[in-house]
């Protein structure tokens, strides 16, 4: 009985995660699966939580590098010179994913940004695994010890809402900024390092 309801967490938190906006956080659902079945084991909720989420976040990270030709040419640019600044860096890449992933805010846009930089895959499924298992177990916990099945799915729709709008602009500032200036300052300052060093 309790592996079909594990296994009903991954395939249900596998559906949340491959739609790219406007489904409840993935803490929710987990949350109130333990609201509803207290006998099941709050790691392994979140181990099925992650799994599900891992691969939906997996499939949606493919598809939006087909979102690429969409992007205007000024856009792309920007996407490109980011991946050139932390793109070949992959403890960056997995530090970054891994504190974003700490926190309750969706990683939609943000597995569409790396998509669409095209950034390596492995460090960010690693970063993402690490830290939603940390977020799903706290969350997890509080939600359950603090919060009834109706106040969860009362507020669902405001946390949603908030949680979509810090995602969007994340991926806006990955499209919209110079980040071309930034690299190129950055390569200005390793230059001149280098210079200093030579004398």
């Amino acid at each position: 009985m309790d592996l079909i309801v594990y296994l009903q967490i991954a395939f249900v938190s596998f559906i949340i995660n491959i739609v790219p906006a406007f489904m409840p956080p993935t803490w929710l659902v987990l949350s109130i699966s333990k609201v509803n079945y207290p006998s099941l084991n709050t790691f392994a909720i979140a181990a099925f939580g992650v799994l599900g989420s891992l691969t939906g976040r997996y499939v949606m990270y493919y598809y939006s590098k087909f979102l690429g030709k969409y992007i205007k040419e000024g856009h792309k640019k920007n996407v490109y010179y980011f991946r050139k600044l932390v793109g070949s860096n992959n403890v960056a890449v997995f530090l970054m994913t891994l504190i974003y992933s700490l926190g309750p805010v969706p990683s939609n846009f943000l597995f569409i940004s790396f998509g669409l930089s095209e950034i390596k895959l492995l460090p960010v499924l690693l970063g993402f695994s690490i830290g939603r298992f940390v977020s799903y177990v706290l969350l997890i916990d509080v939600s359950f010890q603090a919060f009834s099945y109706l106040s969860l799915f009362v507020n669902v729709n405001g946390a949603r809402i908030i949680a979509d709008i810090l995602g969007i602009f994340f991926a806006v500032i990955i499209v919209f900024v110079k980040w071309e200036k930034l690299y190129l300052f950055i390569e200005k300052l390793k230059v001149k390092k280098a210079n200093k060093n030579r004398i």
